[in-house]
């Protein structure tokens, strides 16, 4: 049995607060159909396969350079372009905490970017974050659909040598070039030695 003044502000009407639109913490499915359609990892796959066959002398190497690095520039700019486009709450928060303090694009907008265009390309629904501070964010591919793709379609030796290293690297210099962050990127762990990837984006 409640108090007299709890039973008074049950009968109490009030005027109930009506969001004007409903507030998603998730990416929108549009932009990341829109990213999966043009960034599908079996689409550069093919591109990278097809090159490698050709007669030009170019090496390996530099084929996986020249392929994968034009793939991750663009996989970027098209994810932050979309991003931008199609903000979600999680994004808008974190624009409105870096516009007030003048911190935070380094490392949380960054990392929502990365989350953007990995979450749009791969299987899982979740991007493992290792690290997350003022100086350095890092961040891990356990299960990567790029590498399985390499692997069903250019063989265990190709996929082993990583030559999709060169988007992840190219993806991350892009994204601290588009914030205008000045960065260093490395590779941490490798799949073939570690069974996962491993990126680290260092503020200098």
């Amino acid at each position: 049995m409640g108090t007299k003044s709890e039973e008074l502000a049950k009968k109490t009407p009030y005027q109930a607060y009506i969001v004007p639109h409903p507030y998603s913490f998730e990416l929108n499915m549009d932009m990341v159909g829109l990213i999966r359609k043009d960034f599908d990892p079996p689409l550069v796959v093919s591109e990278f396969a097809k090159a490698l066959g050709e007669k030009g002398g170019e090496k390996a190497e530099a084929v996986a350079e020249r392929v994968f690095g034009k793939y991750g520039a663009e996989w970027m700019k098209k994810s932050i372009q979309l991003g931008e486009e199609y903000p979600d709450r999680t994004y808008e928060i974190l624009r409105v905490a870096a516009d007030k303090t003048g911190e935070l694009v380094f490392p949380l907008v960054l990392q929502r970017f990365m989350e953007i265009a990995y979450l749009s390309t791969q299987q899982f629904r979740i991007l493992k974050i290792v690290e997350n501070w003022s100086r350095r964010l890092v961040y891990m591919l356990k299960d990567c659909y790029m590498f399985k793709t390499l692997q069903e379609k250019c063989g265990v030796e190709v996929a082993n040598s990583l030559p999709c290293r060169h988007a992840c690297l190219t993806g991350i210099q892009t994204a601290a070039q588009s914030l205008q962050m000045d960065v260093s990127a490395e590779m941490e762990a490798m799949m073939v030695k570690d069974g996962y990837c491993q990126f680290a984006i260092n503020r200098r």
